[in-house]
């Protein structure tokens, strides 16, 4: 995950929050249509938005079903008392998710979430259904890296990007490349320099616009990868004789035969591909792993392991990226005593106690927040504009992260 550098409201989930939260959402499915979902856009009168929830209650006196009635009515209640809480929208606007979450049927368990996001939402939105609303959620969460993908043959070319699941077309250029018959009155030896010469202006043509497609992603590091496929020799011709930018050519991870170039042909290249994407991803993993090894062994003071170390790094802002095992649970666990002193304990989830003495005044201090070290790290992470990346356990250089204590850091700069 890649935090972003961009300051969020007080109050708003991070990316990597909104993420967990989601996966939580999509997982709970009402009886009926008994899940409301209200989206409301900053600068909205919260006084209006709260007469509109009693006046959807009211309406839901018209449910045929009883359960389905008092679920939907308990929910737009719960949501009614958040919305006069609120004396006016904040920054970025409010989403509110409350339905009966229960497994047992007559037995309701009525839960709601309120959500400040972390980027602007577009329109206010209502809706009772079977299943929440997410989808403006999750366009948020949308990693903003991609994979650059080029489709080409001598009459078409398609260049775009993979963002998520998502495909999206930059360019689609058409050649003038002639086919192999000649024209009235050429020699076929004046004819073929003229093909070649056309082919080799279009090769031209798809390296200028790849460069303007993924050059600025590539010096972001925001290029994953880049594919390139199509049915014949073109695509090998445009690899093999140098065409791409040398930083492009560096970033190319396979090259796929495919059917057909032109419309629809990204599509096909990504579902040809899926291989090689999986392994770019290990790829990527292991690289950020052995350059922080690499730190590490030239002792040139830019790399950091251990929670305390990396913790500290990331005060001081001098954190560019940190790594984290998948396999890595440790918690933050926050004690308050009644005289006001706050004391921070990251351990192992079984090692934490619910009340610990407090050193300066002897009194028990109470357990009031715990919290999953990523998602400590993440919030941290985009204080400081760092980048956070999860570490799988399935190749050598994850195990190896896992073996040093499970969290390590890239730094920007010697801190010692």
């Amino acid at each position: 995950m890649t935090a972003d550098p961009e300051e969020k409201p007080e109050g708003a989930m991070n990316k990597y929050q909104l993420k967990k939260l989601i996966k939580e959402l999509e997982d709970i499915r009402g009886r009926n249509t008994e899940l409301v979902s209200l989206y409301i856009p900053e600068g909205y009168d919260m006084s209006k938005i709260s007469e509109f929830v009693t006046s959807e209650s009211s309406e839901a006196e018209n449910i045929k079903s009883k359960h389905t009635r008092k679920n939907v009515q308990s929910a737009l209640d719960k949501i009614g008392r958040k919305v006069r809480e609120e004396h006016s929208t904040p920054e970025n606007g409010v989403v509110f998710f409350a339905g009966n979450v229960s497994d047992t049927q007559g037995r309701p368990d009525i839960q709601i979430w309120e959500v400040v996001p972390p980027q602007p939402i577009e329109s206010r939105r209502y809706r009772c259904d079977k299943e929440f609303v997410l989808e403006p959620l999750q366009q948020m969460i949308v990693d903003d890296r991609v994979y650059g993908l080029i489709v080409c043959d001598k009459n078409n070319a398609e260049i775009g990007y993979l963002q998520g699941n998502s495909i999206k077309t930059a360019y689609s250029l058409d050649s003038n490349v002639p086919g192999k018959t000649r024209a009235g009155g050429q020699s076929a030896q004046r004819f073929s320099r003229l093909r070649k010469e056309m082919l080799k202006s279009f090769l031209g043509e798809i390296a200028e616009k790849s460069k303007k497609a993924f050059m600025d992603k590539a010096r972001e590091d925001k290029l994953l990868g880049i594919i390139v496929g199509g049915p014949g020799f073109v695509k090998d011709k445009l690899l093999d004789d140098d065409y791409l930018h040398q930083e492009l050519q560096e970033k190319v991870i396979t090259r796929e035969s495919l059917g057909h170039a032109g419309e629809g042909s990204l599509k096909e290249l990504v579902n040809r591909a899926e291989e090689a994407i999986e392994d770019s991803k290990a790829v990527r993993e292991k690289q950020k792993v052995n350059r922080f090894l690499k730190n590490l062994k030239e002792e040139n003071g830019k790399s950091e392991y251990g929670l305390k170390p990396v913790l500290k790094a990331m005060e001081m802002g001098a954190v560019e990226t940190v790594l984290i095992s998948e396999d890595y649970n440790h918690y933050r666990a926050t004690y308050e005593c009644g005289q006001g002193h706050e004391k921070e304990i990251y351990e192992q989830r079984p090692e934490i106690e619910d009340k610990i003495d407090c050193e300066e005044c002897n009194e028990d201090m109470k357990l009031e927040e715990l919290q999953d070290i990523v998602d400590v790290m993440a919030e941290k992470a985009e204080e400081m504009s760092s980048n956070l990346e999860i570490i799988s356990t399935d190749h050598e250089e994850g195990k190896r992260l896992m073996n040093m204590g499970g969290i390590a850091a890239i730094l920007r700069y010697r801190i010692r």
